[in-house]
């Protein structure tokens, strides 16, 4: 059995034979670096001409928030609606804990949409 094994040749090893790189460039610090490619050098002079342009002044307003008066007035309106739904059908039992109910779920809902998952508009 010993002679079975011995006999099989032995396994391939796979993988990336060594790659030879030919030199372009001159070797570091033989040359001094070019004025044309140095990025620094790039970002300082567009920001000089940003500036001769006055493109750097940047003023901020303060801007009053619209979301607290989108608030009261969606609230009041869908309150209003579900209650006037309400008041219509008061003598059926159904519609009236409908009605309720759609008050609560609306103001709950609106209340989570605009406080927690919508940012200042």
């Amino acid at each position: 059995m010993a002679d079975l094994y011995e006999s099989d040749p032995p396994p391939k090893k796979y993988g990336l034979k060594a790659k030879e790189f030919a030199r372009v460039n001159a070797e570091p610090g033989t040359q001094a670096p070019s004025a044309d490619h140095d990025v620094y050098a790039i970002l300082q002079a567009n920001r000089a001409r940003e500036q001769q342009h006055g493109l750097g002044n940047v003023e901020v307003k303060a801007v009053k928030s619209r979301r607290r008066r989108d608030y009261w007035t969606l609230l009041l309106l869908t309150n209003a609606l579900l209650a006037i739904i309400a008041w219509q059908g008061r003598e059926n039992f159904f519609v009236l804990v409908s009605a309720s109910a759609g008050v609560i779920l609306a103001t709950v809902g609106l209340t989570w949409i605009m406080w927690f998952v919508m940012d200042d508009y």
